[in-house]
Protein backbone atom coordinates (compact mmCIF):
# COMPACT_ATOMS: atom_id res chain seq x y z
CA UNK A 1 0.00 0.00 0.00
CA UNK A 2 2.83 1.89 0.80
CA UNK A 3 4.69 1.39 -2.22
CA UNK A 4 1.36 2.50 -4.13
CA UNK A 5 1.22 5.37 -2.66
CA UNK A 6 4.86 6.31 -3.01
CA UNK A 7 4.56 5.87 -6.95
CA UNK A 8 1.37 7.64 -7.42
CA UNK A 9 3.11 10.45 -5.65
CA UNK A 10 5.75 10.35 -8.18
CA UNK A 11 3.11 10.51 -10.85
CA UNK A 12 1.41 13.43 -9.69
CA UNK A 13 4.91 15.09 -9.62
CA UNK A 14 5.26 13.99 -13.32
CA UNK A 15 2.53 15.13 -14.05
CA UNK A 16 2.56 18.49 -13.27
CA UNK A 17 6.35 18.75 -13.98
CA UNK A 18 5.08 18.13 -17.74
CA UNK A 19 1.92 20.51 -17.59
CA UNK A 20 4.59 23.11 -16.00
CA UNK A 21 6.90 22.57 -19.07
CA UNK A 22 4.06 22.62 -21.55
CA UNK A 23 2.46 25.85 -19.98
CA UNK A 24 5.57 27.73 -20.17
CA UNK A 25 6.82 26.55 -23.57
CA UNK A 26 3.23 28.02 -25.00
CA UNK A 27 4.71 31.24 -22.88
CA UNK A 28 7.89 31.66 -24.79
CA UNK A 29 7.70 33.15 -28.28
CA UNK A 30 10.40 32.56 -30.86
CA UNK A 31 11.73 35.50 -33.21
CA UNK A 32 14.36 35.03 -35.78
CA UNK A 33 17.00 37.63 -36.53
CA UNK A 34 18.56 37.60 -39.87
CA UNK A 35 22.44 38.59 -39.91
CA UNK A 36 25.45 38.90 -41.81
CA UNK A 37 28.20 37.56 -39.60
CA UNK A 38 29.30 34.34 -40.58
CA UNK A 39 30.11 32.00 -37.78
CA UNK A 40 33.39 30.87 -38.38
CA UNK A 41 34.70 34.29 -37.46
CA UNK A 42 35.48 36.92 -34.47
CA UNK A 43 32.21 38.71 -35.22
CA UNK A 44 30.25 35.61 -35.96
CA UNK A 45 31.09 33.69 -32.83
CA UNK A 46 30.54 37.37 -30.31
CA UNK A 47 27.25 37.52 -31.86
CA UNK A 48 26.20 34.04 -30.96
CA UNK A 49 27.87 34.40 -27.49
CA UNK A 50 25.76 37.39 -27.03
CA UNK A 51 22.69 35.66 -28.42
CA UNK A 52 23.05 32.95 -26.49
CA UNK A 53 23.58 35.32 -22.99
CA UNK A 54 20.05 37.14 -23.72
CA UNK A 55 18.15 33.71 -24.27
CA UNK A 56 19.93 32.82 -20.74
CA UNK A 57 18.35 35.83 -19.17
CA UNK A 58 15.69 36.56 -21.40
CA UNK A 59 13.88 32.59 -21.09
CA UNK A 60 10.27 33.61 -22.46
CA UNK A 61 12.34 34.25 -25.56
CA UNK A 62 13.50 32.00 -27.86
CA UNK A 63 16.01 33.50 -31.50
CA UNK A 64 16.33 31.33 -34.65
CA UNK A 65 19.07 33.22 -36.39
CA UNK A 66 19.43 33.07 -39.99
CA UNK A 67 23.01 34.06 -41.60
CA UNK A 68 22.97 35.75 -44.94
CA UNK A 69 26.31 36.65 -46.72
CA UNK A 70 26.68 40.09 -46.87
CA UNK A 71 26.68 40.27 -50.93
CA UNK A 72 23.17 38.84 -51.02
CA UNK A 73 21.65 40.40 -47.89
CA UNK A 74 19.79 43.73 -49.48
CA UNK A 75 18.45 41.26 -52.50
CA UNK A 76 17.56 38.79 -50.31
CA UNK A 77 15.43 41.88 -47.57
CA UNK A 78 13.63 43.21 -51.10
CA UNK A 79 12.84 39.57 -52.13
CA UNK A 80 11.21 39.10 -48.61
CA UNK A 81 9.61 42.32 -48.69
CA UNK A 82 8.20 41.35 -51.72
CA UNK A 83 6.41 37.93 -50.66
CA UNK A 84 5.79 39.68 -46.91
CA UNK A 85 7.93 36.91 -45.50
CA UNK A 86 10.81 38.99 -43.66
CA UNK A 87 12.31 37.59 -40.85
CA UNK A 88 11.50 39.06 -37.54
CA UNK A 89 14.92 41.08 -37.15
CA UNK A 90 17.23 42.21 -40.48
CA UNK A 91 20.27 43.68 -40.54
CA UNK A 92 21.19 46.28 -42.83
CA UNK A 93 24.58 48.22 -43.83
CA UNK A 94 23.79 52.13 -43.11
CA UNK A 95 23.82 53.08 -46.39
CA UNK A 96 20.40 50.73 -47.65
CA UNK A 97 18.54 52.13 -44.56
CA UNK A 98 16.73 54.87 -46.74
CA UNK A 99 15.89 52.75 -50.23
CA UNK A 100 14.64 49.37 -47.60
CA UNK A 101 12.59 52.04 -45.75
CA UNK A 102 11.11 53.31 -49.15
CA UNK A 103 10.74 50.02 -50.08
CA UNK A 104 7.89 49.17 -46.90
CA UNK A 105 11.22 46.72 -45.31
CA UNK A 106 11.50 48.26 -42.38
CA UNK A 107 8.96 49.12 -39.20
CA UNK A 108 8.79 52.60 -38.35
CA UNK A 109 9.98 52.68 -34.57
CA UNK A 110 9.13 56.38 -33.35
CA UNK A 111 7.14 55.28 -30.39
CA UNK A 112 9.51 52.50 -29.61
CA UNK A 113 12.57 54.75 -29.24
CA UNK A 114 10.12 57.49 -27.32
CA UNK A 115 8.86 54.70 -24.93
CA UNK A 116 12.61 53.52 -24.64
CA UNK A 117 13.47 57.34 -23.36
CA UNK A 118 17.17 57.61 -24.41
CA UNK A 119 17.07 58.79 -27.95
CA UNK A 120 19.40 61.50 -26.83
CA UNK A 121 22.35 59.68 -25.71
CA UNK A 122 22.94 57.89 -29.20
CA UNK A 123 25.79 60.02 -30.75
CA UNK A 124 24.42 61.87 -33.44
CA UNK A 125 25.75 60.06 -36.23
CA UNK A 126 24.22 56.95 -34.90
CA UNK A 127 20.73 59.14 -34.62
CA UNK A 128 21.43 59.78 -38.80
CA UNK A 129 22.50 56.31 -39.65
CA UNK A 130 18.91 54.66 -38.48
CA UNK A 131 16.49 57.39 -39.78
CA UNK A 132 15.03 58.69 -42.92
CA UNK A 133 12.73 61.53 -43.20
CA UNK A 134 12.93 62.20 -39.65
CA UNK A 135 11.94 58.83 -38.60
CA UNK A 136 14.12 55.80 -37.32
CA UNK A 137 14.12 52.72 -38.58
CA UNK A 138 16.81 50.58 -37.05
CA UNK A 139 18.84 50.13 -34.19
CA UNK A 140 22.36 50.46 -33.96
CA UNK A 141 24.37 49.16 -30.89
CA UNK A 142 27.96 49.07 -32.39
CA UNK A 143 29.59 51.66 -34.34
CA UNK A 144 33.10 51.75 -36.18
CA UNK A 145 34.97 54.70 -38.49
CA UNK A 146 38.35 55.24 -39.28
CA UNK A 147 41.78 56.59 -37.43
CA UNK A 148 45.26 56.72 -37.84
CA UNK A 149 46.96 53.51 -37.10
CA UNK A 150 51.06 53.91 -36.48
CA UNK A 151 53.77 51.74 -36.29
CA UNK A 152 55.90 53.29 -33.16
CA UNK A 153 58.72 51.35 -33.58
CA UNK A 154 59.55 52.76 -37.21
CA UNK A 155 58.67 56.04 -35.77
CA UNK A 156 61.41 55.83 -33.40
CA UNK A 157 63.91 54.99 -36.12
CA UNK A 158 62.91 57.82 -38.26
CA UNK A 159 63.14 60.43 -34.95
CA UNK A 160 59.15 61.04 -34.65
CA UNK A 161 57.76 61.23 -31.13
CA UNK A 162 53.99 61.67 -31.71
CA UNK A 163 51.53 61.31 -34.50
CA UNK A 164 51.10 64.01 -36.90
CA UNK A 165 47.78 66.22 -36.34
CA UNK A 166 47.90 68.42 -39.60
CA UNK A 167 47.62 67.43 -43.27
CA UNK A 168 51.41 69.16 -43.66
CA UNK A 169 52.65 67.05 -41.19
CA UNK A 170 51.02 63.68 -42.30
CA UNK A 171 53.18 64.72 -45.52
CA UNK A 172 56.12 65.41 -43.27
CA UNK A 173 56.09 62.67 -41.91
CA UNK A 174 55.39 60.21 -44.74
CA UNK A 175 58.12 61.66 -46.57
CA UNK A 176 60.44 61.01 -43.17
CA UNK A 177 59.02 57.00 -43.07
CA UNK A 178 59.20 56.21 -46.53
CA UNK A 179 62.39 53.94 -46.78
CA UNK A 180 63.19 51.17 -48.50
CA UNK A 181 60.69 48.35 -49.01
CA UNK A 182 58.69 50.33 -46.49
CA UNK A 183 56.18 53.32 -47.95
CA UNK A 184 55.37 56.26 -44.97
CA UNK A 185 51.35 56.28 -45.70
CA UNK A 186 48.66 54.19 -46.73
CA UNK A 187 44.61 54.13 -47.33
CA UNK A 188 42.41 51.67 -49.44
CA UNK A 189 41.32 53.22 -52.79
CA UNK A 190 40.31 50.00 -54.32
CA UNK A 191 37.09 49.71 -56.31
CA UNK A 192 34.88 49.15 -53.73
CA UNK A 193 32.48 51.39 -50.85
CA UNK A 194 35.97 51.45 -48.88
CA UNK A 195 37.54 53.68 -51.27
CA UNK A 196 34.91 56.51 -50.57
CA UNK A 197 34.81 55.36 -46.70
CA UNK A 198 38.58 56.25 -46.91
CA UNK A 199 38.41 59.63 -48.46
CA UNK A 200 35.38 60.64 -46.76
CA UNK A 201 37.28 62.02 -43.78
CA UNK A 202 39.87 64.19 -45.84
CA UNK A 203 37.11 65.34 -48.33
CA UNK A 204 34.51 66.59 -45.19
CA UNK A 205 37.52 67.56 -43.13
CA UNK A 206 38.40 70.26 -45.74
CA UNK A 207 34.67 71.56 -46.28
CA UNK A 208 34.24 68.83 -49.19
CA UNK A 209 31.50 68.15 -50.16
CA UNK A 210 30.37 64.29 -52.20
CA UNK A 211 27.11 66.09 -53.80
CA UNK A 212 29.61 69.01 -55.11
CA UNK A 213 33.15 67.25 -55.89
CA UNK A 214 33.86 70.17 -58.35
CA UNK A 215 33.94 72.86 -55.71
CA UNK A 216 37.55 73.85 -54.17
CA UNK A 217 37.71 72.48 -51.16
CA UNK A 218 36.72 68.71 -52.57
CA UNK A 219 39.28 68.97 -55.40
CA UNK A 220 41.77 70.19 -52.48
CA UNK A 221 41.15 66.87 -50.83
CA UNK A 222 41.72 64.97 -53.65
CA UNK A 223 44.57 66.49 -54.78
CA UNK A 224 46.08 65.47 -51.23
CA UNK A 225 45.62 62.32 -51.25
CA UNK A 226 47.31 61.85 -54.78
CA UNK A 227 50.38 63.83 -53.82
CA UNK A 228 51.46 60.99 -51.91
CA UNK A 229 51.65 58.50 -54.56
CA UNK A 230 53.32 61.15 -56.84
CA UNK A 231 56.14 61.77 -54.38
CA UNK A 232 56.12 57.91 -54.08
CA UNK A 233 55.38 57.79 -49.88
CA UNK A 234 52.20 55.94 -50.89
CA UNK A 235 52.39 52.98 -53.19
CA UNK A 236 50.04 53.34 -56.43
CA UNK A 237 48.80 49.60 -55.31
CA UNK A 238 46.14 51.40 -53.09
CA UNK A 239 43.98 50.77 -56.10
CA UNK A 240 44.26 47.36 -55.63
CA UNK A 241 44.21 47.22 -51.49
CA UNK A 242 40.81 46.86 -49.57
CA UNK A 243 41.13 47.25 -45.98
CA UNK A 244 42.44 44.01 -45.58
CA UNK A 245 45.45 44.22 -47.29
CA UNK A 246 45.99 47.51 -46.05
CA UNK A 247 46.17 46.12 -42.99
CA UNK A 248 48.41 43.12 -44.07
CA UNK A 249 50.66 45.76 -45.48
CA UNK A 250 51.13 47.70 -42.34
CA UNK A 251 52.10 44.58 -40.20
CA UNK A 252 54.57 43.31 -42.71
CA UNK A 253 56.30 46.66 -42.34
CA UNK A 254 55.93 47.67 -46.05
CA UNK A 255 53.49 50.55 -44.55
CA UNK A 256 54.20 53.11 -41.51
CA UNK A 257 51.02 54.86 -40.99
CA UNK A 258 47.68 53.44 -42.63
CA UNK A 259 43.82 54.58 -42.53
CA UNK A 260 41.70 51.65 -40.48
CA UNK A 261 38.85 50.77 -38.70
CA UNK A 262 38.69 49.73 -35.13
CA UNK A 263 38.18 46.46 -36.01
CA UNK A 264 41.28 46.15 -36.65
CA UNK A 265 43.28 46.85 -33.70
CA UNK A 266 43.09 43.46 -32.60
CA UNK A 267 45.24 41.51 -35.87
CA UNK A 268 48.03 44.43 -35.48
CA UNK A 269 48.40 43.41 -31.72
CA UNK A 270 48.52 39.69 -32.39
CA UNK A 271 50.75 40.59 -34.97
CA UNK A 272 53.27 42.20 -31.86
CA UNK A 273 53.20 45.44 -33.64
CA UNK A 274 53.90 48.45 -31.37
CA UNK A 275 50.91 50.14 -32.03
CA UNK A 276 49.79 53.60 -31.83
CA UNK A 277 46.38 55.11 -33.04
CA UNK A 278 45.64 58.36 -33.30
CA UNK A 279 42.69 60.59 -34.74
CA UNK A 280 42.80 61.46 -38.52
CA UNK A 281 44.85 64.46 -39.51
CA UNK A 282 43.03 67.80 -40.44
CA UNK A 283 43.80 70.55 -43.08
CA UNK A 284 44.58 72.62 -39.95
CA UNK A 285 45.43 72.96 -36.45
CA UNK A 286 42.35 73.47 -33.80
CA UNK A 287 40.07 71.72 -36.84
CA UNK A 288 38.11 68.43 -35.82
CA UNK A 289 38.16 65.61 -38.12
CA UNK A 290 34.85 64.41 -39.82
CA UNK A 291 34.41 61.21 -40.05
CA UNK A 292 32.18 58.37 -41.43
CA UNK A 293 30.07 56.32 -39.71
CA UNK A 294 29.78 52.44 -39.93
CA UNK A 295 28.78 49.29 -38.57
CA UNK A 296 25.25 47.75 -39.17
CA UNK A 297 21.63 48.77 -38.19
CA UNK A 298 18.86 45.88 -36.74
CA UNK A 299 15.30 46.74 -37.60
CA UNK A 300 11.88 44.94 -37.37
CA UNK A 301 9.93 43.44 -39.68
CA UNK A 302 6.43 45.51 -40.23
CA UNK A 303 5.14 42.51 -41.20
CA UNK A 304 5.67 40.30 -37.73
CA UNK A 305 2.64 40.13 -35.44
CA UNK A 306 2.51 42.85 -32.49
CA UNK A 307 3.39 39.88 -29.96
CA UNK A 308 6.87 39.32 -32.57
CA UNK A 309 7.65 43.20 -32.83
CA UNK A 310 7.46 43.53 -29.32
CA UNK A 311 9.81 40.35 -28.37
CA UNK A 312 12.15 42.10 -30.92
CA UNK A 313 11.88 45.10 -29.56
CA UNK A 314 12.72 43.58 -26.32
CA UNK A 315 15.81 42.08 -27.64
CA UNK A 316 16.93 45.47 -29.46
CA UNK A 317 16.72 47.33 -26.04
CA UNK A 318 18.74 44.67 -24.48
CA UNK A 319 21.33 45.67 -27.11
CA UNK A 320 21.40 48.97 -26.48
CA UNK A 321 21.67 48.15 -22.66
CA UNK A 322 23.76 45.55 -21.18
CA UNK A 323 24.01 43.80 -24.71
CA UNK A 324 25.92 46.78 -26.18
CA UNK A 325 28.57 46.28 -23.52
CA UNK A 326 29.27 42.55 -23.79
CA UNK A 327 29.20 42.66 -27.48
CA UNK A 328 31.63 45.39 -28.22
CA UNK A 329 34.26 44.38 -25.44
CA UNK A 330 34.29 40.98 -27.52
CA UNK A 331 34.69 43.00 -31.08
CA UNK A 332 36.63 45.47 -30.41
CA UNK A 333 34.06 48.11 -31.54
CA UNK A 334 32.63 51.47 -30.57
CA UNK A 335 29.26 51.74 -28.29
CA UNK A 336 26.86 53.81 -29.70
CA UNK A 337 25.85 55.64 -26.42
CA UNK A 338 27.58 58.68 -25.17
CA UNK A 339 27.16 57.18 -21.55
CA UNK A 340 28.54 53.86 -22.19
CA UNK A 341 31.66 54.34 -24.96
CA UNK A 342 33.79 56.03 -22.70
CA UNK A 343 33.51 53.13 -20.61
CA UNK A 344 35.07 51.04 -23.16
CA UNK A 345 38.34 52.91 -23.30
CA UNK A 346 39.13 51.59 -19.23
CA UNK A 347 39.80 47.85 -21.28
CA UNK A 348 40.78 49.52 -24.55
CA UNK A 349 42.91 52.17 -24.09
CA UNK A 350 43.62 52.43 -28.09
CA UNK A 351 40.11 52.83 -28.85
CA UNK A 352 39.98 56.67 -27.17
CA UNK A 353 41.10 58.36 -30.96
CA UNK A 354 37.69 57.08 -32.08
CA UNK A 355 35.23 57.47 -29.68
CA UNK A 356 36.48 61.39 -29.28
CA UNK A 357 35.67 61.40 -33.27
CA UNK A 358 32.15 60.03 -32.86
CA UNK A 359 31.21 63.12 -31.64
CA UNK A 360 31.99 64.72 -35.12
CA UNK A 361 30.71 61.47 -37.07
CA UNK A 362 29.30 61.88 -40.21
CA UNK A 363 26.66 59.55 -42.17
CA UNK A 364 27.48 58.60 -45.59
CA UNK A 365 23.55 58.84 -47.03
CA UNK A 366 22.32 62.04 -45.37
CA UNK A 367 24.92 63.86 -46.88
CA UNK A 368 25.34 61.74 -49.78
CA UNK A 369 22.62 61.58 -51.86
CA UNK A 370 20.19 59.64 -49.54
CA UNK A 371 18.60 56.66 -51.69
CA UNK A 372 21.15 57.87 -54.35
CA UNK A 373 24.07 57.25 -51.92
CA UNK A 374 25.38 53.98 -53.52
CA UNK A 375 25.35 55.49 -56.80
CA UNK A 376 27.42 58.62 -55.80
CA UNK A 377 30.01 56.55 -53.87
CA UNK A 378 30.54 54.75 -57.26
CA UNK A 379 30.97 58.29 -59.25
CA UNK A 380 33.18 59.26 -56.65
CA UNK A 381 36.00 56.17 -56.23
CA UNK A 382 36.36 56.32 -59.28
CA UNK A 383 36.94 59.62 -59.75
CA UNK A 384 39.61 58.72 -57.10
CA UNK A 385 40.89 56.02 -58.72
CA UNK A 386 41.26 57.85 -62.45
CA UNK A 387 43.60 60.69 -60.45
CA UNK A 388 45.43 58.33 -58.02
CA UNK A 389 46.72 56.18 -60.82
CA UNK A 390 47.67 59.51 -63.36
CA UNK A 391 45.00 59.32 -65.75
CA UNK A 392 44.12 62.20 -64.91
CA UNK A 393 43.89 65.60 -62.72
CA UNK A 394 42.06 65.51 -59.42
CA UNK A 395 40.60 68.75 -60.51
CA UNK A 396 39.47 67.07 -64.36
CA UNK A 397 38.34 63.75 -62.63
CA UNK A 398 36.00 65.30 -60.10
CA UNK A 399 34.43 68.17 -62.00
CA UNK A 400 33.13 65.21 -64.51
CA UNK A 401 31.65 63.00 -61.48
CA UNK A 402 30.38 66.05 -60.56
CA UNK A 403 28.41 66.90 -63.26
CA UNK A 404 27.54 63.16 -63.39
CA UNK A 405 26.23 63.51 -59.63
CA UNK A 406 24.78 66.27 -60.60
CA UNK A 407 22.80 64.09 -62.98
CA UNK A 408 21.82 61.72 -60.60
CA UNK A 409 20.44 63.88 -57.87
CA UNK A 410 18.78 66.58 -59.54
Amino acid sequence: MRRRSILMAMLLVLVLVMTNTVALSKNVIEISIQDVWADNLSWGRAWLQTLKTFEQLHPHIKINRIYCPIGQNVERILLETRTKSLPDIITCDTPDVPHLAEAGSLLDLTQFFKEWGKWDDLFPGSQDAISWKGKPYAVQFTTNTLALHYNKDLFKKAGLTRPPETWDELLEWAKRLTTGDTYGFAFSAIDTEEATWHFAPFLWSNGGDLLDLSKPESVQALEFLTTFVKKGYTSRDVVNWNQGDVGVQFRLGRVAMMIHGCWDIPLSEEAGINLGVAKIPVPKRGMNPKVPIGGETFAISPFSSPEKQMAAWQFLTWMLEEGMVEFNQLVNNIPTRRSIAPGIIQTKPLLQPYVEELEYGVNRFTVGGGENYTKVSTITRIAIQKALIGQTTPEKAFKEAAKQIKRLVK
